[in-house]
């Protein structure tokens, strides 16, 4: 390590990559500044060293292989210090910033060059603030979510509701992101891979207030601050401005196209659940800290105007004439079959308690009039239309009546 120069007193923390020596370490400075160095060229009188300050976090994103060497080199948080130490002791070390641009391809490592060391990166709560730092820090868009539950005292969270906000939120950003990838997204299917790659949200921790989780991307920002998951964080963030007026809302809901529209719902109705305020932030490389306060009482006013703008279910009424081809009565289900129609297609399902005093008494492949009603919803995990079907009122044909 360099002696007496502008870095001060240095002393080596750990050390990454070993050969001969070390060649790729972290030290810190009297006044806690850390640095990574990482050894450039070796020469006849003496070897060249890069010297670069790092934060704590960015640290632990490249000691982890969350942040390739090289990236940290060429994406650095500050100046870029090259130390040149003589071989012969009696000449004195030399330490100048030198610019990103100015360092010679070969003294960088392979792009592709990570520590991948075990690494615990997962911070403790801090102040919401700190988002857009970190943000900065680790190069990749984060989310903070922030429930103030108004029955839980202790600094405990429920699982169940963890899990539901969670898969409301994945569920959201992947049919989002996929609205913004393409133009006409298939209203049902699975997300396609590449899309749910970009979309994919990492779980950093929990902590308390009432709980607060702390998410990210699975991937990087690019160098000019932009990514599929930074484009649907600001997305998001905008369709939750509750300045918003109706018809605005309504707009911005048709952009994104139904698929991704409910799915916005349902998540809306799970922050609802709660019982408590929310507060939804976000914050990138390029992306400035923006949150969204989202009060208990207010939130319940726009669930039910998205359920008004999404409307959350389809029922379509089927008063036809059919064959009762199944019947259980300890389950009590039923299965018609519209013969006059297309054979191959069947009603089954549930039997509603007001059609139940008939149902009890039907007779296998009689004939009935019958009244079923058919919801179908949209399955947000999977993007596809499901369509149950209930049996509600059903009696003699007049053909089986007069036999």
């Amino acid at each position: 390590m360099p002696r007496d120069t502008v870095l001060g007193e240095l002393k080596m923390q750990e050390s990454y990559v070993y050969y001969d020596g070390p060649r790729v370490f972290s030290c810190i400075s009297l006044t806690d500044q850390v640095y990574l160095a990482v050894w450039a060229e070796e020469g006849a009188a003496e070897d060249e060293w890069l010297y670069i300050p790092i934060s704590r976090a960015r640290l632990d994103m490249v000691r982890s292989g969350g942040i390739p060497l090289r990236s940290a080199i060429q994406n650095p948080e500050g100046f870029i210090f090259k130390a040149s130490l003589p071989h012969d002791v009696g000449r004195g070390d030399v330490v100048k910033p030198i610019r990103v641009g100015d360092i010679p391809e070969d003294w960088l490592p392979e792009p592709d060059f990570e520590l991948d060391i075990a690494t615990h990166t997962l911070p403790l709560a801090e102040p919401k603030e700190v988002i857009a730092r970190k943000a900065q820090q680790e190069s990749r868009t984060r989310l903070r979510l922030h429930v103030s539950l108004p029955r839980f005292a202790r600094s405990e969270a429920p699982a169940r509701g963890i899990g539901c906000l969670l898969m409301a939120t994945q569920s959201v950003y992947d049919n989002v992101g996929y609205s913004l990838t393409d133009e006409n997204p298939s209203p049902r299917g699975k997300i396609p891979g590449e899309v749910a790659a970009q979309t994919a949200i990492s779980l950093l921790e929990t902590a308390a207030s009432s709980f607060v989780l702390e998410m990210a991307s699975n991937e990087l920002d690019d160098l000019l601050g932009d990514s599929l998951f930074a484009q649907t964080t600001s997305k998001l963030l905008d369709l939750l401005d509750l300045k918003l007026e109706y018809s605005e809302l309504s707009v911005k809901l048709a952009e994104i196209k139904p698929r991704a529209a409910k799915s916005f719902r349902f998540m809306v109705e799970k922050f609802a659940e709660t019982g408590g305020d929310v507060t939804i932030a976000g914050a990138g490389t390029r992306m400035p800290y923006i949150a969204r306060e989202l009060p208990a009482g207010k939130l319940e006013e726009f669930a039910k105007t998205l359920k008004r703008l999404v409307p959350e279910e389809q029922v379509e009424e089927v008063r036809r004439r059919m064959r009762l081809y199944k019947i259980d009565t300890q389950r009590r289900t039923f299965g018609f079959k519209d013969e006059s129609m297309d054979p191959t297609i069947d009603y089954r399902g549930a039997i509603d308690e007001a059609a139940w005093p008939q149902a009890s008494h039907a007779t296998m492949q009689d004939v009935y009039d019958v009244l079923i009603l058919g919801t179908t919803v949209l399955d947000e995990t999977v993007g596809e239309r499901k369509t149950t079907y209930r049996l509600m009122q059903l009696s003699p044909s007049d053909s089986d009546a007069e036999r």
